[in-house]
């Protein structure tokens, strides 16, 4: 069973997508990315619960009126497409700029939130290395994409992966990738990246929460402080790149069902 839909938030029309059936759980996107970056977990969610995912603003096929974005404004972007797809309350899964996204959510609304999934996350875009890298990521994406995308690709994936997937797959899937970008919409979402906050929201969470690391992660390296900062929160960790679900999306769903079963339905 699978559907579509669009959700209307303020300015924007959200785009969703949900499949399966069970206990709903909502997937939220990092910087630039889309369902297929989920790689095959959306499938296995599947399964055995309802997963809504979706385009928040800069992505996709949601549009909007433009300007710059916040975590309020995508977390009521979440929280609309949810309720537009009958999901009362719901598990919530966030990578990366998600889950700066995932916790905001949780913290202003947790009654709507029954547990918490964050991967790769960060609490402080301003951290010396992110805010480098963010910049660096907003010079490229105004003045040299095709630089951006092969950046993302080198800091994204381990170097065994990129070696074992070869040039003509890494080509295809640089080609890919600009080909289907909202090139404006990325260079809003890292502005965001540079502003996110949620320390102090971290610190007020009451739900349950995993934390996922990636060993390997070249982009964000401060997801441990992040679960440090969470009250009661466990910490796991998988052998990938921050993009996970390419290389360790077995090792991922282990860790996720394992957590979700622990929790009271």
């Amino acid at each position: 069973m699978s559907s579509k839909g669009m959700a209307i938030v303020d300015d924007a029309r959200v785009a969703y997508r949900v499949q399966g059936r069970g206990p709903a759980i909502v997937l939220v996107n990092g910087t630039s990315a889309l369902d297929v970056h989920w790689g095959p977990i959306i499938e296995e969610f599947s399964k055995s619960r309802t997963v809504i995912s979706l385009d928040y603003s800069g992505s996709g096929e949601t549009t909007d009126a433009g300007g710059a974005l916040s975590l309020k404004k995508l977390a009521a972007q979440v929280a609309a497409v949810a309720r537009a797809a009958g999901a009362a309350r719901f598990d919530l899964v966030g990578h990366s700029l998600g889950a700066a996204i995932a916790i905001q959510l949780a913290s202003a609304s947790p009654q709507l939130v029954r547990s918490l999934i964050l991967v790769a996350g960060f609490a402080s875009g301003a951290e010396p290395r992110l805010e480098l890298q963010f910049r660096l990521w907003l010079d490229l994406v105004r003045h040299n994409r095709d630089a951006f995308t092969r950046l993302l690709v080198l800091s994204g994936l381990t170097p065994a992966f990129v070696s074992g997937a070869g040039s003509m797959t890494i080509e295809a899937m640089i080609s890919g990738y600009m080909s289907a970008a909202n090139w404006d919409g990325i260079a809003r979402q890292i502005e965001l990246d540079l502003q996110v906050d949620v320390r102090a929201q971290a610190r007020q969470l009451v739900r349950p929460t995993v934390v996922i690391g990636c060993a390997h992660d070249q982009i964000v390296t401060t997801t441990r402080e992040l679960a440090d900062s969470i009250p009661g929160a466990a910490y796991r960790e998988i052998a990938a790149g921050h993009l996970a679900y390419f290389e360790a999306a077995g090792e991922f769903m282990a860790a996720a069902n394992d957590f979700l079963q622990q929790q009271p339905s």
